[in-house]
This record gives C-alpha cells, sequence and structure tokens, in this order.
C-alpha cells in the first residue's frame, strides 16, 4: 500500500469516528484537508475510497434538491460550459445517478439548475435517437454501452427503452451487432453494474430489470455466480 493511500484511508476512518459513521463528500471538504478529488483520483470513486476503508456510506442523508442545482451552478461555472453527467463523476461532489433519481434524468436536472433547455425526450423521433447511437460510436471508436450513452450521450436510457424495448434492441436497429465482445466479464464489473443498476431504481433490481436496463444480461450473472441470488448477494444486495 502506498503511503498516499494509507493517509487517505487514515483520514477516512478518522472522520467516521468522529461522525460515528461514514462522512459525505461535503463533510469531507469541511473537516479535511483532503479533497473528494484525492480520493478519486486514488480510487476512482467516492464509493470505492468508503468501501476500501470499509466503511458503510451514511443513509438517511437526503441532499437538499437546491443543494443539487448549486453544485451543478458551481462545477457549470468551474469547467465555463454545462457540464456533462462523467464531469460530475470526475469532478463533481454527487453521483450521476444521485441527479437522475431526484430529477428523473440528468438534463431534467440541468434544466432545474437553468443550464439547459433540451426538447422534451418525447418529441424525439426513432430517427433522431438512431443517429446520436451513430454519433456516438463514432465518437468512441466502438459500440457504445447505455453507460456510455447515459455519460456522454443527448439521450437516457428511459428513452431507448421507451421507445425500442431495451438498449439492445436500439443497438440493432441502429444496425451494430448486439453481441458482447468476447473478452469475459469481470465479476467485478459485474457486481458494480448491479450496484449502479440498484441505485437507479432505489431498489433490489430482478432479472427483469437487468435485461431491461443494464449493461449484461441475467444469464450471464447466472453463469458465474450460479444463482440470481448469489449475484446480489456478491453486491451486498440481499
Amino acid at each position: 500500500m502506498t503511503l498516499q493511500r494509507e493517509e487517505l484511508l487514515t483520514e477516512l476512518r478518522r472522520l467516521a469516528t468522529d461522525l460515528d459513521r461514514g462522512p459525505t463528500p461535503d463533510e469531507l471538504d469541511e473537516k479535511s484537508s483532503y479533497t473528494l478529488a484525492d480520493y478519486r483520483e486514488e480510487f476512482g470513486s467516492w464509493a470505492n475510497a468508503l468501501a476500501v476503508a470499509d466503511i458503510e456510506q451514511p443513509a438517511g442523508r437526503k441532499i437538499p434538491s437546491e443543494s443539487l442545482r448549486a453544485e451543478l451552478r458551481r462545477l457549470a461555472e468551474e469547467l465555463d460550459k454545462v457540464p456533462t453527467g462523467q464531469e460530475m463523476v470526475s469532478h463533481g461532489h454527487h453521483g450521476i445517478n444521485t441527479y437522475k433519481n431526484r430529477f428523473g434524468s440528468w438534463n431534467e436536472a440541468l434544466e432545474a439548475a437553468d443550464l439547459s433547455r433540451k426538447p422534451d425526450r418525447k418529441e424525439r423521433s426513432d430517427q433522431e435517437l438512431l443517429a446520436e447511437i451513430e454519433r456516438l460510436a463514432d465518437e468512441l471508436g466502438r459500440i457504445p454501452s447505455s453507460r456510455d450513452m447515459a455519460e456522454h450521450g443527448e439521450f437516457g436510457r428511459i428513452t431507448y427503452r421507451d421507445h425500442f424495448g431495451s438498449w439492445n434492441e436500439a443497438l440493432g436497429a441502429a444496425g451494430f451487432d448486439r453481441r458482447r465482445p468476447k473478452r469475459k466479464t469481470s465479476e467485478a464489473e459485474l457486481v458494480t453494474e448491479l450496484q449502479r443498476l440498484a441505485d437507479a431504481l432505489g431498489t433490489t433490481p430482478t432479472t427483469d430489470d437487468m435485461q431491461r436496463d443494464g449493461e449484461f444480461s441475467p444469464g450471464t450473472y447466472i453463469n458465474r455466480f450460479e444463482s440470481w441470488s448469489a449475484a446480489l448477494e456478491a453486491a451486498d444486495l440481499n
């Protein structure tokens, strides 16, 4: 373990002891000389830093909507442009799903903060939605995932699900091979996707939820973990 990582973990545990629970990013800013960016650079995300420190994420502390809007406006001023969801993950204080769960979608969160005035998603035609998949594929140089679209694209998973039934069906309509590459997906990736989906839904996901809105098929989980329940247990969702 590097000295930097050890110091960051020690500081996290100190805060948790002082608060008698896991700290929030805002409390880190108030009570520590380390920043949220320090933890993201070392651990990849705030949630992962808490997990490595064996500290549970704080529960029952609903962030006021105005605080979420204020953070969006602060980040927009810092970047001198309307931020993307990925920029909130990299430079902001909250996660994308926090905004989606509160406001319905990233674009609606931007609108609530007076940062965007995008047309309602129901006005979008299938042709526009498919063109956005093609644009994102050109930008990334590969077939985009639904997560790529949520983070870097113009529309969200729900828009594609409403129009095409699922993300895979949308890819098929756009002319892309819906089969995944042969690279074996790691258990960590599968667990992370389960936790993301649970966060987005606000409840423990079912196999139908994964089929409809997830990155992987339920069969992938059953093959890897022997059952859906075992996969949920591995993701600490049971």
